[in-house]
């Protein structure tokens, strides 16, 4: 049941992601929909869930944009797994965990994408455009991250995959 409500939760970040305006005020940063889906999976099932996840968001992201395949796969991959290492020493069900993780991993995320197709010379931004993008993906994140967390927490609390808890209470 887990797979099943992963590539549902992967299809609806991916039509977020893709029909989502990317604001100009921050960069052209798009909304990092599909890696909140990965942070949940890092930070609320196993390692080897969340590295599917990841393959398939990174697949979904890739094919979705003129980016490389295989690419977003392994930027998802690294922030997932550095995410997961957190998993028993924070709180899941405060609102500040997906927020802060959001944030950092949507920012390192971008970061690393954006080195990778550099060294390639597949794009070129001058240092406050891309700081400007980074910041941007670093707030889109924090709030996709959190809509993430509790969308798809509601949805394993429905079919049983994880125990019920109190809803966030925003004071975290």
């Amino acid at each position: 049941m887990t797979w099943v409500i992963m590539l549902v939760s992967l299809a609806a970040a991916a039509l977020c992601q893709m029909w989502l305006p990317a604001p100009a005020w921050l960069g052209q940063a798009k909304f990092p929909a599909l890696m909140a889906v990965v942070l949940y999976y890092a930070l609320n099932h196993g390692t080897g869930v969340m590295f599917g996840c990841a393959f398939l968001a990174g697949m979904l992201q890739d094919a979705l944009s003129p980016i490389p395949l295989g690419y977003s796969g392994i930027c998802f991959a690294l922030a997932g797994w550095i995410a997961s290492r957190f998993r028993r020493t924070v709180l899941l069900d405060a609102a500040v965990t997906p927020l802060v993780f959001g944030a950092a991993c949507g920012s390192g995320a971008a970061l690393a994408l954006y080195v990778m197709l550099a060294r390639q010379g597949l794009v070129a931004w001058p240092y406050g455009r891309l700081l400007l993008k980074l910041v941007g993906t670093g707030a889109l994140g924090a709030l996709c991250t959190l809509a993430a967390f509790l969308a798809i927490g509601r949805l394993d609390r429905l079919v049983g995959l994880t125990e019920a808890v109190e809803e966030f209470d925003g004071l975290g």
